[in-house]
């Protein structure tokens, strides 16, 4: 689960399966969100990042995910 634009009362979460944390472009968005908010972030991962963007990253990853097994 990571949180998405805004803080914590503002923000949206999102589940994120840990498949995904391999592309690419997650790798990215952990490093921004690491010089944003710190390594040590309490509670949920916060990621700097719009959360409908987000989500279509999700869903198309999820999605050639599956049709690949």
């Amino acid at each position: 689960m990571v949180l998405v634009g805004g803080d914590e009362q503002q923000g949206q979460r999102i589940l994120v399966h840990v498949e995904m944390l391999r592309e690419p472009c997650m790798a990215a968005l952990l490093e921004m969100a690491a010089e944003q908010f710190g390594l040590g972030q309490p509670g949920v991962l916060r990621i700097p990042c719009d959360a409908a963007l987000l989500e279509h990253m999700v869903t198309n990853g999820l999605t050639s995910t599956r049709a690949a097994r």
